[in-house]
């Protein structure tokens, strides 16, 4: 019983701290959005002539870009947010076989792996999407295939260059410990 406790705590602690430092990590990429229109539009304002006409012009540029930058967002914690629940329920899953007092012993050692490696999947996620985010990209998701065997990795980016993709996919093979071939990058800005 002190195993499936433990088992249990470590779990939510995994999924405590990844929780935090996507909010931390999300609210200061939130920060950047909304200080990159307004230089924009202090930019517009020193090449244009000051009449009202440029001032409406800068106040549209400067609203067209913020919620641009809204719903690109959004779309990352949308995505984000799918894959930590789908990564969640199969967790559930798992604990719900633990928790069974009615499971064979190979039912309960088959849980046991398949917990072990989702939270291994759920932390190497995590740590590369950091990463990847260190690496110069505003926003990453990282969405796992149904069987958990392929990823499909999405980098806030106009145009992706061969060279950043192939950083990327060697980030997400090294921290999913997954081959590089089962990885895609794309950019979606």
């Amino acid at each position: 019983m002190v195993k499936r406790q433990t088992v249990w705590l470590s779990t939510m602690m995994v999924l405590s701290l990844m929780l935090i430092g996507y909010y931390t990590m999300n609210n200061q990429s939130g920060t950047a959005t909304t200080t990159q229109p307004n230089s924009d539009s202090v930019t517009t304002a020193v090449t244009q002539p000051s009449t009202s006409a440029g001032a409406s012009a800068t106040n549209s540029t400067s609203s067209t870009s913020s919620s641009g930058a809204t719903a690109t967002t959004d779309w990352y914690t949308n995505q984000q947010t799918s894959v930590s629940q789908q990564l969640s329920e199969q967790i559930d899953r798992q604990k719900a076989v633990l928790a069974n007092n009615n499971a064979s012993s190979d039912q309960i050692a088959s849980a046991e792996s398949q917990l072990a490696e989702l939270q291994d999947l759920a932390g190497g996620i995590g740590n590369a999407t950091q990463m990847i985010k260190a690496d110069g990209f505003k926003n990453a998701v990282i969405v796992p295939d149904a069987k958990l065997q392929t990823f499909s990795v999405y980098v806030q980016a106009s145009n992706l260059q061969k060279d950043d993709a192939i950083k990327v996919m060697n980030i997400v093979s090294q921290q999913l410990d997954v081959s590089m071939l089962n990885v895609t990058v794309k950019a979606h800005a």
